[in-house]
């Protein structure tokens, strides 16, 4: 770790950071595409569409799947595709292994924590209280929640804002050139994990040429990093 031994608030993405939802974004575009009588996509072609928000992913399905001459608007695709997502009660969601456990620890440790997600709102928090994780964060920010989502500095520092923490003593945690971007532009450092997305591009490449050097396995090996900063510190 460099610029934050030991953080006061480590932000999180959601999606490919602390949960695999790739298979739940695949089910509701596969049910919008079967009742549009269009042709199926894979779920990795699906996955390299994440990143950006909703509204940059109904963009991408638009074009990659010539939803235009359904004759619907890009509205009225995101209105069907959050209908069939809602109807799955986020049971294709699963989080991965060790990343609540690594939550729990940092909070034991007096670190906030705050879930910064381009998911939006009305997902974001049934999805959380559905699991009973959402006591775990101190603050929610998710996608509709400022004019602008990641790769814009927006959502991290309103966390901050909300929190009461400098950006200078917060870091990020996420799996995409987007979250690296937003905290670069909010100057909090990032910390990537290689277990999400990333628009198909694998992180470990793109961080090295964006010179990004803190990425790890999941979000488990992180938090780990940061709750043996906090032992030391208080030895």
């Amino acid at each position: 770790m460099s610029a934050v031994a030991t953080p006061r608030l480590v932000l999180f993405d959601l999606d490919g950071t602390l949960v695999d939802s790739l298979p739940e974004l695949y089910e509701g575009v596969r049910r919008l595409l079967l009742s549009l009588n269009r042709a199926p996509l894979d779920q990795k072609t699906v996955g390299a569409m994440i990143g950006k928000g909703i509204g940059v992913l109904v963009e991408r399905l638009y074009q990659r799947a010539d939803l235009v001459e359904t004759g619907l608007s890009q509205k009225e695709i995101l209105n069907r595709l959050l209908g069939y997502w809602s109807k799955t009660d986020g049971r294709y969601i699963a989080f991965y292994p060790g990343a609540l456990e690594g939550i729990r620890a940092l909070r034991s440790k007096g670190i906030r924590t705050a879930l910064v997600t381009n998911k939006i709102r009305s997902l974001t928090l049934p999805f959380l209280r559905e699991r009973g994780v959402e006591t775990l964060f101190d603050v929610v920010v998710a996608g509709d929640d400022t004019n602008r989502p990641k790769p814009a500095p927006d959502m991290l520092l309103r966390a901050t804002q909300l929190v009461g923490i400098a950006p200078f003593e917060s870091v990020m945690v996420g799996d995409s050139m987007n979250d690296a971007l937003a905290a670069k532009a909010a100057g909090i450092e990032a910390f990537l994990v290689r277990t999400g997305y990333n628009e198909g591009i694998p992180m470990d490449l793109w961080a090295t040429e964006h010179g990004f050097g803190n990425v790890y396995e999941s979000v488990r090996d992180v938090c780990d990093v940061f709750v043996k900063g906090a032992r030391d510190a208080l030895v």
